[in-house]
């Protein structure tokens, strides 16, 4: 990447006065994307690309200020010389700044707006997540965050940040929203998200907040965020064949390309992936396409374009019940995700405004197998889901450590389905929203972080139904500093909300397991209100240690509940309580890497009778990576503690006041390990993954078992064209 950066320069326009140089990182000596670069003196900028690349052309002769900043990193500016020489070239190490250094300047919403305290940046590598495939898998790997999934590659995917969600059939886990490119993906109906539909091979990194983010993105996000950031393309041109074949008859194939064409970045990728599934019913099929284009309209403009489209069939395999062997489900599902966004940004001076604009449309039609008997047929049901939305905001950077960010944001959900009560023809959730966010370093370098977002939602059920408003108001305030260059502190309080789902209002429909499901007109927004403190500790790369402390108080919290039929209703006050910590060790003289972290959650549900289900109290992950002149192997081991369920598939189950009393049930703890081979062939990378290794028995939702010990085998390569 160096080489062809240089080669860039060299072969640069000769015909006028240009700055052209790389940015790195000074201690990693990584390149930095997305560096803003500033000539205030002549209202000009560019952007670096993913090599560290930047280039200002047709400059007139003259001394000027050129400035370089990142969040994240500290501002650095430089007097240059342009004269009739033609060409100037710079080569810029920037240092990580002592309080922001983990925040991410993305496309899509930008600039990366989340306190950089509380953010978790998750790269794509083996250190970090074992060199997962999937996003569900690699979220499994990561503290305070339970999955639960019929399979890896599967489209159902339920996701709780510190307890937010169970995994209750009814429930619809929506409390931590999906971003793409800091563009919400969520299904209007439920909240929720396809989880697996983004092309995994075309992600940069992850952002994880833990806990509110409702200053920033509003509805939804009330548990927390997971941001999906994509490649964005460089100046050379080169193709990711990949392929994969595993047990249960799995096979992928995908293809990946980033390159330019003249001024305009690409990313693209096409693949396809199948599998028979571990057991009846349990198969899965996708379809998938991307492009995303970035161009500079002029020295201080750029627009973005990108399109996701994804094909995906998966079966419904249902609960194995001992005592009802014939609960056999034969549903299955096809779903159409395709997501839509644009994206401009001007500097003007050290100040960025944007326009984001998105649409993401959802089909999913559910049927029944072609063997499924006559008394296990359920008929034909779907859902059509659209959303559009559009936000502006304006950037202001005062000095290296203040900037203001102040915008507005535009929503329109809307939803059609057969399963919702005949009445509601097609609900609609329309939402305006203002928000803002300051950050300033105040004394003793310590950074002050403050936001504020207030939303206002209206519903509608359709002409006859009565409009259903929700207004919110959601703050957020930080502490943190850096005790010295080693050792981070941080306090933080916010305020959460999530205003109920279309299903949660309006759903009326009977499952294939025999409970029948019933929204609730009359909810009332939940809330939550968080609090939590933190530190890391940083040595030369080699070693850290960091901890984490939270209180979350949840009001109105919405569950749906036993009763006939089952209901979603507002709880009254659940508390959640917990700490998380964890260890990365580089032992440079054996070549192994050492990663472990633990988390503790407790949940308790104030004032009532009735527990909170699928919340373990213990969670605990441990990885050795060991890298050999041949073959690097990595050890994984994920230990999670007992868990309640209600048993509803049981037949005892006495009813009181119209309620269901199920019996209540613990889930045995588990102990799942993984191991994996990578080696380095000629130009082929080539990975042996043995999953759940010592075979074991498992489920992380009652009745509903798990893969055995399955094998997967990856081959790729990177291939480079001029």
């Amino acid at each position: 990447m160096y080489f062809l950066s240089l080669f860039l320069i060299c072969t640069s326009f000769l015909n006028g006065l240009s700055i052209s140089g790389i940015i790195y990182d000074s201690e990693s000596k990584n390149p930095l994307e997305s560096v803003n670069i500033i000539i205030e003196e002549l209202n000009t900028g560019t952007a670096s690309d993913s090599n560290g690349y930047f280039q200002l052309e047709n400059l007139p002769q003259g001394n000027y200020k050129i400035l370089f900043s990142i969040i994240g990193y500290k501002q650095f500016s430089q007097i240059i010389d342009i004269n009739n020489t033609g060409q100037l070239y710079l080569d810029i190490a920037l240092e990580k700044s002592s309080i922001q250094w983990k925040a991410i300047n993305v496309m899509g919403f930008i600039p990366s707006k989340h306190s950089p305290e509380t953010t978790e940046i998750v790269e794509r590598n083996k250190v970090t997540n074992t060199d997962q495939e999937t996003l569900s898998a690699l979220l499994t790997n990561l503290h305070g965050i339970e999955v639960q999934s019929a399979h890896e590659y599967g489209r159902n995917v339920n996701i709780s940040i510190r307890g937010s969600s169970d995994f209750k059939p009814g429930g619809y886990n929506n409390r931590v929203l999906l971003l793409l490119d800091g563009f919400p993906v969520s299904i209007p109906n439920s909240g929720s998200s396809d989880w697996n539909a983004i092309p995994f091979e075309t992600i940069k990194h992850i952002e994880v907040v833990r806990g509110p983010a409702s200053s920033v993105y509003g509805h939804n996000s009330m548990g927390g965020i997971v941001n999906l950031v994509t490649k964005t393309g460089n100046y050379s041109n080169e193709w990711y064949p990949r392929l994969r074949y595993g047990s249960y008859g799995s096979n992928a194939l995908s293809l990946s390309y980033t390159g330019s064409i003249k001024n305009t970045k690409i990313v693209s990728s096409v693949g396809y992936g199948s599998s028979n599934g571990h057991r009846f019913n349990s198969g899965y099929e996708q379809k998938r396409f991307s492009v995303k284009l970035n161009r500079s309209i002029s020295i201080n403009q750029q627009v973005q374009f990108s399109f996701i489209n994804a094909n995906s069939f998966n079966g419904q395999p249902g609960f194995v019940y001992p005592d009802n062997p014939g609960l056999i489900s034969y549903r299955e599902s096809n779903r159409l995700s395709s997501y839509l966004q644009f994206y401009y940004k001007a500097l003007l001076g050290q100040s960025i405004i944007s326009v984001s604009i998105a649409s993401n449309q959802f089909d999913t039609d559910y049927n029944d197998r072609n063997d499924a008997p006559e008394n296990k047929i359920l008929g034909k049901t779907y859902y059509r889901d659209k959303s559009y939305i559009i936000r502006s905001q304006l950037q202001k950077f005062y000095n290296e450590e203040t900037n203001l960010i102040i915008g507005a944001e535009i929503s329109l959900d809307q939803s059609r389905s057969n399963v919702l009560r005949n009445i509601y023809v097609q609900p609609e959730q329309f939402t305006t929203a203002g928000f803002a966010q300051f950050r300033k370093e105040i004394f003793n370098k310590i950074m002050f972080d403050f936001g504020l977002r207030y939303d206002f939602r209206e519903v509608k059920g359709g002409d006859r139904y009565k409009t259903k408003l929700f207004k919110a108001i959601s703050p957020k305030l930080s502490l943190s500093q850096s005790i010295n260059s080693k050792t981070k502190v941080y306090i933080s309080i916010n305020q959460g909300f999530r205003a109920p789902s279309i299903s949660e209002l309006f759903l009326e429909y009977e499952s294939s397991y025999g409970l029948l499901l019933q929204g609730n007109p009359s909810l009332n927004a939940e809330s939550l209100t968080n609090i939590e403190s933190g530190f890391e500790y940083q040595a030369e790369g080699n070693f850290s240690f960091f901890g984490n402390l939270f209180f979350n108080r949840y009001r109105d919290m919405i569950d749906f509940v036993y009763t006939i039929p089952v209901r979603s209703v507002n709880r009254g006050t659940v508390h959640g309580k917990g700490f998380e910590l964890g260890s990365n060790i580089n032992l440079n003289r054996t070549g192994s890497i050492i990663n472990f972290n633990y988390s503790y959650l407790d949940m308790e549900n104030v004032k009532a009778d009735f527990p909170l289900l699928y919340r373990p109290n213990h969670k605990i992950r441990f990885t050795v990576l060991q890298k050999t002149p041949g073959i690097d192997f990595t050890l994984s081991t994920k230990y999670t503690s007992t868990q309640l369920y209600e048993d509803f598939l049981s037949d005892d189950h006495p009813i009181e006041n119209n309620k269901v009393i199920f019996p209540l049930e613990t889930l045995p703890a588990t102990f799942i390990t993984d191991f994996s081979m990578s080696k380095t062939l000629l130009d082929y990378d080539l990975t042996i993954r043995i999953k759940n290794l010592f075979n074991r028995q498992y489920v992380l939702i009652q009745h509903y078992p798990m893969p055995g010990r399955n094998f997967e085998i990856s081959i790729n390569k990177v291939i480079k064209s001029r």
